[in-house]
């Protein structure tokens, strides 16, 4: 018996259809001369409009279920609207954690022989100086100032999508995500997640922490927001460098803490 159409990205759209207005991504964008820190967000309605548009972008590009398409891109309301719009399009999301090193994050890209990179320029660039490498790189795009590669920068993306976009009905069992480990004891493994584990692990987290919509928590590690918009809970993006917590100015934590009133925050 075929399972149940079950699609992560599915929370989402509950999230939207439940508490639009609320804020969904809370990003520090800069900073004025006075080291007063402004900040940019966007509801759950409009998370689910921008997730739909570049879902439909990257499914225009050929993007489908079986791709396994490389995010690498600085924590954000970009990468968070990415992860999603993947989800959407039934393709298997790859992240490497970029603290791992040179040689090993190579090695990891290597293994997966990623059909698309959805990077930052710097990674496009080393991706076309390793020539021959990555020959089933097709579907590109790129976050930041853009560069001549050949694929797409972020607002094409966007602009070349459908607000209304269906996302792909995958099953339970369906890959969604390759995580890789950090590498700290021992090689770097890619850990396969499916639909219906990030969906388990949500009503887990859920149900063990007692966490309720309108709460808003402070991930230290940004894949940990996909919970939160899957619950209903406003993400604020941390003001550090996500590879190097050890450096984190506290100052910062606790002023995200303040501002924001943090109920929870995973690290």
């Amino acid at each position: 018996m075929q399972d149940a159409p079950l699609n992560i990205a599915d929370r989402l759209a509950q999230s939207a259809e439940c508490w639009p207005g609320l804020p969904a991504i809370v990003f520090p964008e800069s900073r004025d001369r006075n080291q007063r820190v402004a900040y940019t967000h966007l509801t759950f309605s409009q998370l689910q409009r921008e997730t739909d548009r570049l879902a439909s972008g990257l499914q225009k590009m050929g993007a489908q279920p079986g791709h396994r398409l490389v995010l690498m891109v600085r924590p954000g309301i970009e990468f968070i609207a990415l992860t999603f719009a993947v989800f959407k399009t039934g393709a298997t999301l790859v992240l490497i954690d970029p603290g791992m090193g040179r040689k090993r994050i190579f090695n990891c890209l290597d293994e997966i022989d990623p059909d698309g990179f959805i990077a930052i320029p710097i990674v496009h660039l080393i991706r076309q100086l390793r020539l021959g490498k990555y020959k089933n790189s097709r579907f590109n795009v790129s976050v930041g100032n853009r560069i001549q590669f050949g694929g797409k920068s972020y607002s094409e993306l966007l602009q070349s999508g459908d607000e209304l976009f269906k996302p792909v009905g995958t099953a339970a069992t369906d890959q969604a995500a390759i995580i890789f480990t950090s590498g700290s004891t021992g090689p770097p493994k890619g850990v396969v997640y499916e639909h219906g584990m990030f969906n388990a692990q949500v009503d887990l987290l859920q149900k063990q922490y007692e966490i309720q919509p309108g709460e808003s928590d402070l991930p230290g590690f940004p894949l940990f927001a996909l919970f939160n918009l899957a619950m209903g809970v406003t993400t604020v993006i941390p003001d550090m460098d996500p590879t190097r917590p050890a450096d984190v100015n506290p100052k910062y934590i606790i002023e995200a803490i303040e501002n924001q009133g943090i109920t929870q925050a995973f690290g």
